[in-house]
């Protein structure tokens, strides 16, 4: 399993379009690792998590192929996730040709808000009409917490979030022979369905992927910060999801109360993690 991190950021990307904060003005200055996409992963070559705004920028600067992606996880519709305008290129409408058929793994609470937002696109567009499923050559499959659907040779299992409980928020565990691996943003603390789940499965984790959106000492709302994210480790160590040489990697990275990538690398390494950046692939 290849996991390459199209995006690192939190919803406004990293720096932020107008801030003249510190941590902004040293990324900008720094760019590189410093300058982070809104957060989207891309598993081998054709599985893909949360269609954001920024996924054709990742293409162009990574050299991939979108347009062979079979199957798609939407962890929620918030804007910085889901970009429907993205989604709508795929109807005939747009001279788009010879798309490959996509698999969609999404609550129905999140299928109906992007459903919504896809109207808003083109009059009409929904994900919930057979014949706009049609359209779009989109295969939809609603998941609730604990449910787990089979796409080609990967077993997906949806596990809540309370980053957006309204919004149907899920995260994601992709199995694969052997190999598991947990997306985990947006999120707070793992919920106790979620570790219940994870205790019931028996499982294992090689690698997780978690939300890390504010720095050291700063808490917010909706989501972790770094303290936050050593208890959650510390947490499913607890209970043994962690095989001994998994590797936890941060991301959703906001600019608040957070230092420049190499220094929070630093940090991070003294607390058993790895810092995600834009381009970052890893074979597990």
């Amino acid at each position: 399993m290849k996991l390459t991190f199209l995006g690192t950021a939190a919803a406004t990307a990293c720096p932020l379009v107008f801030c003249r904060c510190a941590a902004c003005r040293m990324a900008w200055e720094k760019g590189g690792k410093d300058h982070r996409r809104r957060s989207s992963l891309l598993i081998d070559d054709d599985l893909l998590i949360d269609l954001g705004p920024d996924l054709m920028s990742a293409a162009f600067a990574f050299g991939i192929d979108v347009s062979r992606i079979r199957y798609w996880l939407q962890t929620h519709s918030h804007s910085d996730h889901f970009d429907a305008a993205h989604l709508i290129t795929r109807i005939s409408d747009y001279a788009t040709i010879d798309t490959l058929p996509l698999a969609l793994c999404a609550s129905p609470e999140t299928m109906r808000h992007m459903s919504e937002r896809l109207g808003m696109e083109e009059n009409g567009a929904t994900l919930e009409n057979p014949l706009w499923q049609k359209r779009l050559n989109l295969s939809p499959h609603p998941l609730h917490h604990g449910d787990t659907v089979t796409l080609g040779h990967r077993r997906i299992t949806a596990v809540e979030s309370n980053h957006d409980p309204r919004d149907g928020s899920l995260l994601w565990v992709i199995e694969e022979g052997n190999t598991a691996f947990l997306y985990a943003t947006d999120t707070m603390q793992f919920t106790e369905k979620a570790l219940a789940l994870f205790r019931k499965r028996g499982l294992q984790l090689d690698a997780m992927a978690i939300d890390h959106t504010y720095g050291p000492g700063t808490k917010g709302g909706g989501h972790l910060c770094a303290d936050e994210v050593i208890t959650e480790i510390n947490r499913l160590k607890s209970i043994g999801c962690l095989k001994p040489h998994c590797r936890i990697f941060a991301t959703h990275i906001s600019h608040e109360g957070m230092p420049l990538h190499e220094e929070l690398a630093a940090f991070s390494a003294n607390n058993g993690y790895e810092i995600a950046f834009d381009g970052l692939t890893v074979t597990l």
